[in-house]
């Protein structure tokens, strides 16, 4: 709760965020109805009375994707990256070294931000958003654009083929 009103004028951004400690799980935290899958969930009391009933965020799934080939590549493991393969499944399959972390702390700063705003009658609400996130995270020598782009590591790199547990059907008429 704000210990004081606060304005916010057409053009404004608000930006929030929630930090607590989810270790004690097995699974990764992602989002969902339910409140242990919440990440973050915050309430906006406002003046004058608007459309607007509610808003959800997350990272772009484009950019979450990335995440997932990534990890894969570098850990050379079984990391689910089937297109068909929910988030949490692709979650639950990635080794959670220092690497994966800080991996996915970075994509968090940069990553661009996919947002669904809805009216009370529960139609989507066009909501403009800034050009630019305000955080930008860049690893290595890449850091302060002191490389060109195409210098940068990972630059170029083609995304694996997708780590898909066979179709039954195609096995099926297949012997060892």
């Amino acid at each position: 709760m704000l210990k004081k009103v606060v304005s916010v004028h057409p053009g404004d951004v608000l930006i929030t965020s929630c930090t607590y400690n989810t270790e004690d799980r097995k699974l990764a935290t992602v989002g969902g109805f339910g409140i242990l899958e919440e990440m973050c969930v915050n309430y906006a009391h406002y003046y004058p009375r608007s459309q607007l009933e509610l808003c959800k965020s997350a990272v772009d799934p484009g950019f979450l994707q990335k995440f997932f080939h990534l990890v894969n590549r570098f850990n050379s493991e079984e990391v689910c990256t089937c297109p068909q393969a929910s988030v949490p499944e692709q979650f639950a399959s990635v080794p959670w070294n220092s690497f994966s972390r800080q991996v996915l702390g970075a994509l968090y700063g940069f990553a661009p931000i996919s947002v669904h705003c809805n009216k009370s009658s529960a139609v989507r609400f066009q909501v403009p958003l800034p050009r630019q996130r305000q955080g930008r995270v860049q690893l290595g020598p890449c850091r302060g654009d002191a490389l060109p782009a195409s210098r940068c590591p990972g630059a170029g790199l083609q995304l694996p083929a997708p780590l898909c547990p066979a179709s039954p059907t195609k096995n099926a008429g297949q012997r060892g």
